[in-house]
This record gives C-alpha cells, sequence and structure tokens, in this order.
C-alpha cells in the first residue's frame, strides 16, 4: 500500500524521515532514530512506477508515530550536500500518513 503518491518528474528520487520533535532522523538500516546516521542508510531509494504515473512513497512500517518532514531528494548518490526537491510535514499514526496541504515545505 501507497501512503503518498508524487506527481514529479525525478531521475533518482529518494526519501529521508525527520522527526519534527528533535531532529531526529530515520535510519532506514538499523530501524532506529538518530542524531547522526550516515546519509546512506537514511535515504530511501524510490522508484518511478508507470502504472499510477508518479512515485509511491510507503512510510516505513517500524517508524515510530508522531510528526516528521517528508523530504525526497533527486540524487544518484546521496550526499549530505544534497538539497531536498520536494517536502511535506505529515503526522504518522503507525498506519496512516495525514498529510496537509497548508505544511509544505517550500524548497528554493
Amino acid at each position: 500500500m501507497y501512503h503518498h503518491i508524487l506527481y514529479k518528474a525525478l531521475t533518482n528520487p529518494c526519501v529521508r524521515f525527520v522527526r519534527v520533535a528533535d531532529g531526529l532522523v530515520w535510519d532506514n538500516t538499523n530501524l532506529v532514530m538518530s542524531a547522526s546516521p550516515t546519509y546512506a542508510e537514511t535515504a530511501i531509494v524510490l522508484a518511478e512506477n508507470t502504472v499510477i504515473n508518479g512515485i509511491p512513497i510507503t512510510v516505513p512500517a517500524a517508524l515510530p508515530e508522531g510528526n516528521y518532514d517528508m523530504l525526497v531528494y533527486d540524487a544518484a548518490s546521496p550526499a549530505n550536500s544534497d538539497g531536498a526537491v520536494w517536502g511535506r510535514r505529515i503526522s504518522w499514526t503507525g498506519q496512516l500518513l495525514h498529510v496537509e496541504a497548508v505544511d509544505r515545505i517550500y524548497i528554493a
């Protein structure tokens, strides 16, 4: 099941989840929130789905409940210097994702 579908043309999309309350980043390799993970451990690779004509984003099942910045990057080799190309503030209940249009994160 997809939690969100991004309709944006990207070559190498990946997503990261940053918890709003404390700035910890979801480490998808070790399945924990971390203050200083490596970038590769936090960048979840996404792929375009031609059937839905978009990029599906599925929130990791082990992500703790809370409010997050869901940030999408377009980088073949993700690095700390990469800037996000899209972002939304989300509320995650452990099963349901709530994304409010007014909570856009503006990327310059």
